[in-house]
């Protein structure tokens, strides 16, 4: 008996230091992962939520932030907010008399795989457009998508000539828009510069929010396919076209989606790699899953 209770307490303490050991590890990555990233010294920050808050969060299937504090606190959403610093859309200024700048926040997505599994996680600093003023800060809006009848179209004769469709998504579409009008904009808050929270940020580029936004990417990205020999649809503008001795390619956008196909392998390699080199954008491969529609 006792050499019995002897294994059995040697075990427990065997499992019971095994956990201890386990939970140091799991402190050390929680350390390490609030770890603030350099960047983060030029800006002034809320409190944020407590450590139960955070908790009670993580029990809950991660799905949007709600705020900066929150998401600064977790590497993936950090990673987004890093990458939307880099591209230098907006520049620090001080506000110009008689102009009102418009509001903006942070919104965080969790965008999700056709199986449910987590896809990437998108930071978007967005503006509050409904406080823009028709003639003084926007005037076109319109922006052509494809429509849905145009996909299965495109669908049938790829699946008639035993094409491949592939897929295309650009990172951040609205920040690559140019604009022509003067956008001012205030400091999210939470997010302001260090000893300079008077200031505002003029925009050199689109954000999303805007009401001009769309139209301002639909026009950079359709001047680049009219200077690289495309044709655009004369009924469906959002459709592409290039003819190149006896092959063609078609192209749809669909906002910042975007897919194409045609009879010419390389025809098709050379405008994926030459769309990756102009534009920022993720190559998703043979399409399979668009606008919630999943392609067998």
């Amino acid at each position: 008996m006792n050499e019995g209770n002897t294994e059995v307490n040697t075990n427990q303490m065997h499992n019971e230091s095994h956990l201890s050991h386990v939970d140091t590890s799991v402190e050390g990555r929680a350390r390490r992962c609030r770890r603030e990233p350099v960047w983060m010294i030029y800006y002034e920050k809320g409190e944020g939520p407590s450590d139960e808050d955070s908790e009670n969060a993580m029990m809950v299937i991660e799905d949007d932030l709600v705020t900066f504090e929150e998401a600064v606190k977790s590497r993936n959403w950090r990673d987004a907010i890093e990458a939307i610093e880099k591209n230098k859309t907006r520049e620090l200024t001080n506000l110009p008399t008689g102009v009102k700048p418009i509001g903006v926040k942070w919104i965080f997505k969790t965008k999700l795989k056709e199986n449910g599994e987590i896809d990437k996680f998108k930071a978007r600093f967005v503006a509050k457009g409904y406080a823009q003023q028709y003639g003084v800060d926007y005037t076109e809006v319109f922006a052509p998508i494809a429509k849905m009848d145009t996909i299965r179209i495109i669908l049938s004769i790829a699946a008639q000539y035993g094409w491949n469709i592939f897929q295309l998504d650009v990172k951040s579409a609205f920040l690559h828009g140019d604009l022509k009008e003067e956008i001012i904009v205030q400091q999210p808050t939470g997010f302001e510069k260090k000893g300079k929270k008077e200031k505002v940020y003029k925009l050199r580029k689109a954000l999303y929010g805007l009401k001009q936004a769309p139209r301002t990417w639909y026009n950079k990205i359709e001047t680049y396919f009219m200077s690289n020999g495309f044709e655009r649809c004369f009924c469906e503008h959002a459709l592409i076209t290039k003819s190149q001795g006896g092959n063609i390619l078609i192209v749809s956008l669909y906002m910042d989606d975007l897919i194409y196909t045609g009879n010419d392998k390389s025809m098709c390699d050379y405008f994926r790699s030459s769309m990756m080199s102009k534009f920022e954008m993720s190559d998703l491969g043979r399409m399979r899953y668009f606008l919630g529609i999943k392609i067998l």
